[in-house]
């Protein structure tokens, strides 16, 4: 009879109050972790930008000195005598492995000399790698990027092949042969300085199209790799006639930062201190509504409740009565057995009556020993009934305590809500007809006159 849904109530608001705190901070914790993937991703667009189009004026920038070759071939009619001075001064960056001039494709000349490329013939396809390259600068008549692969000299490079034309006698714009470069890989990429990308703690990978083989071949990787699971971001990376492609990917993932984690944390650790409030406040909400000791109402509640129970029954032309009762000779037990078995038979006598009333009827600790029933839709035979079962319930069965045993007793008076449902009215003229109870003997029930 207690009320046992306004307690679940009490629970379920706890609960509530848990998620929609936890729900609330869930949230905050996925936009900060959203609004950090945002700025990570403007982060690694800024930076492949910036990348690809260092990758792109660092290339460019070393192949473009196969200009100076070819110049001197058109200046000298096909015939560069002073090579050897001038190609020094063209391979000065330490990125650049040799220069070379091929009259016809065939190598005649190459700085620093180097015998085993003299003589090599770019357009035999079973010379070695890079002939492909050869054969498209002849067609395309532009300069060509090809590599990275393994050159005569065994290791991987990259080549700038650019075809030249001269004037003769008979013909004009002839094509006379190649000029070409070779760069050290990966030297030729230092001055990219694509060590940043890692320093931001990003992971990259370069890599083409090996025309070749048709298959995915990486030119370039960071020490550290991407997390499968991260979201990339890859730029196209286009070299003259190569397209290379740049990705960039973080090396964390959001859950690996301290900070996530923290947030995290901090959001349960809030959810659960607005639960803990909650809970708080639900039990201060409980004690109001509830006597601490016995677990029955207290009795501002139950005169608010009994107002409302009152309306209700004014609209169904029910009848009401107030039932009050106090137990007798209560100051005995306490001087007898002392408060604390005071305070048990006050529990026990609460939870006898409330196995005994009806789920919809009031109950009340009036005041120390003194309880008031609100019982609804009730006739006065059957109200003097049910306050005869309530007396017997508490008398009819000794009450124990370890060794302690003895028998309570209990009188009640009962009185008539009248038409003017004034309630204070009720429980005065109920709480008299207890007194004329006790009066003649105690442990009965007395009916108001009034």
């Amino acid at each position: 009879m207690l009320n046992e849904r306004k307690i679940c109530g009490l629970y379920i608001a706890t609960i509530i109050s848990f998620f929609a705190a936890f729900t609330l901070c869930s949230l905050l914790v996925v936009i900060t972790i959203m609004s950090r993937a945002n700025v990570e991703k403007l982060q690694m667009e800024k930076l492949i930008s910036e990348k690809s189009r260092r990758i792109h004026e660092v290339i460019s920038r070393l192949l473009y000195r196969t200009e100076a070759l070819s110049v001197l071939v058109i200046h000298g009619s096909g015939d560069i005598k002073n090579f050897d001075e001038i190609a020094p001064a063209i391979t000065d960056d330490p990125a650049i492995l040799n220069v070379l001039i091929a009259p016809d494709g065939i190598v005649s000349k190459v700085y620093p000399h180097n015998e085993r490329l003299v003589g090599l013939d770019f357009f035999n396809e079973d010379a070695w790698a890079g002939n492909k390259e050869a054969i498209a600068a002849k067609e395309s008549g532009k300069l060509v990027l090809g590599g990275p692969f393994i050159v005569a000299q065994g290791v991987t490079a990259l080549v700038g092949r650019k075809p030249v034309y001269i004037d003769t006698q008979n013909e004009k714009r002839t094509f006379w042969g190649l000029v070409s470069i070779t760069l050290k890989f990966p030297e030729a990429m230092d001055d990219a300085k694509l060590e940043i990308l890692e320093l931001n703690g990003f992971a990259y990978e370069l890599w083409r199209t090996n025309p070749d083989t048709n298959e995915r071949q990486v030119i370039a990787h960071s020490y550290k790799h991407a997390n499968p699971q991260a979201r990339y971001i890859e730029k196209q990376v286009t070299i003259l006639n190569a397209d290379w492609h740049l990705r960039v990917a973080p090396v964390r993932m959001w859950y690996s930062y301290p900070e996530s984690m923290a947030l995290i944390a901090a959001g349960l650790l809030i959810s659960y201190l607005v639960a803990l409030v909650a809970q708080k406040s639900c039990r201060l909400q409980g004690l109001v509504i509830t006597d601490s000791l016995t677990g029955v109402y207290t009795r501002h509640y139950f005169m608010e409740a009994s107002r409302i129970s009152m309306k209700r029954s004014r609209r169904l032309n029910a009848e009401d009565f107030i039932l009050i009762f106090d137990i007798d000779r209560f100051k005995n037990i306490n001087d007898t057995y002392g408060h604390a078995v005071g305070d048990e038979v006050l529990v026990e006598t609460a939870s006898r009556i409330r196995a005994t009333l009806r789920p919809y009827d009031l109950f009340a600790r009036y005041g120390g020993e003194e309880f008031v029933i609100y019982a609804s839709g009730i006739g006065c035979s059957d109200a003097y009934e049910l306050a005869e079962r309530l007396r017997l319930s508490i008398c009819n069965q000794e009450f124990k305590y370890g060794d302690i045993c003895f028998v309570v007793t209990a009188s009640f008076g009962i009185a008539k809500i009248g038409e003017d449902q004034d309630i204070e009215k009720a429980i005065k003229e109920a709480d008299e007809a207890m007194y004329v109870a006790k009066k003649e003997g105690r442990n009965k029930v007395k009916m108001s006159k009034a």
